[in-house]
């Protein structure tokens, strides 16, 4: 019974999940109302009530579920074993991870980064590239050998990353995970400048 009962909330949860991601893609994030959602999922409003508080409890919820798991693959990336395998021509398997995690999810990222969605998400989703994975690279690094401030260089190279995710996105995620890993690990190693082509490639 207990089990029929927690398949039910997950479907439950699931069907509103979904039912924001497309409202927020036809109308826009600030305009949704409960009484959208539950037509939208085919649920009424008491069975929504028993879950969330309004529109912004729904959202707030699953912005947390979604950075939960981030967090979760970034926890487990090293930056340092990322740039050295860059350095090798290698890619890293832990970018791979990290890319699929955004693929798997990329309708609610599609939509909560851009015009219509939450500049919020946006910032977070920034501020935990920022955070767990190159801050505590470069704050490593002893800061005599730093060609610029260590604070300047992680947020350029956090900024640049997430961009990268985000551009991905919006392009319709045409490369693999995998492969996308592969670009990343490229401009690693060989630098902005010369993944443009204004520098000559590099022979190992």
């Amino acid at each position: 019974m207990l089990e029929k009962l927690d398949r039910r909330k997950a479907k439950t949860k699931q069907a509103l999940r979904d039912a924001l991601v497309a409202l927020i893609k036809e109308k826009g994030l600030e305009t949704i109302t409960v009484s959208d959602l539950t037509r939208k999922a085919n649920i009424n409003r008491g069975t929504f009530y028993l879950h969330y508080k309004d529109v912004l409890d729904l959202r707030e919820h699953i912005k947390a579920e979604f950075h939960e798991g981030l967090l979760h693959i970034v926890a487990q990336l090293e930056p340092r074993d990322m740039f050295n395998q860059a350095l090798e021509g290698k890619v890293y398997d832990g970018l791979i991870r990290l890319y699929a995690y955004f693929d798997s999810q990329a309708d609610f990222f599609e939509v909560m980064l851009g015009p219509n969605g939450d500049l919020s998400f946006s910032i977070l989703m920034k501020e935990t590239i920022h955070s767990h994975m190159y801050r505590k690279l470069i704050e490593s690094q002893p800061h005599n050998i730093l060609l610029v401030p260590a604070d300047i260089l992680i947020g350029y190279v956090s900024s640049a990353h997430f961009g990268f995710i985000l551009e991905w996105i919006r392009n319709g995620r045409q490369q693999t995970p995998a492969e996308l890993a592969k670009y990343m690990c490229n401009i690693m190693y060989h630098g902005p400048l010369r993944a443009l082509g204004f520098l000559p490639p590099t022979t190992k």
